[in-house]
């Protein structure tokens, strides 16, 4: 709810939940309804459906992790890494918009690869 508001500048009406269902293991299923205003005002909906695989979407972000911050760690930084809140759902600190922690991540990549 908080990128929404902050990307958005206002809480969309409705409901925003996410509940665990066993039988689907390790496999997540987002169900988007998005109702809106579309031409001469016409009320319109878009519906989707995304299903993937939880282990399979993580493993790659993982890795990424592990290198920023072994590539950190050989630079002298230690502790939290400001810049990369980019990888995770609700970071601590830094922005939530999206679009800003993709630019800290590239600053922080800019200066990893400088050593300063």
């Amino acid at each position: 709810a908080r990128v929404l508001s902050d990307t958005l500048g206002v809480l969309p009406d409705g409901q925003l939940h996410i509940d665990d269902v066993p039988a689907l293991g390790d496999w997540k299923t987002a169900w988007d309804h998005v109702a809106f205003d579309g031409f001469l005002g016409s009320r319109m909906v878009l519906q989707t459906i995304w299903q993937g695989c939880d282990s399979a979407l993580a493993a790659p972000l993982v890795l990424d992790l592990a290198r920023l911050t072994a590539r950190a760690a050989e630079a002298g930084i230690s502790g939290p890494v400001e810049g990369l809140g980019f990888y995770f759902k609700d970071p601590d600190t830094g922005p939530s918009s999206l679009s800003e922690q993709w630019g800290d991540l590239l600053a922080l990549a800019a200066r990893l690869r400088t050593g300063r």
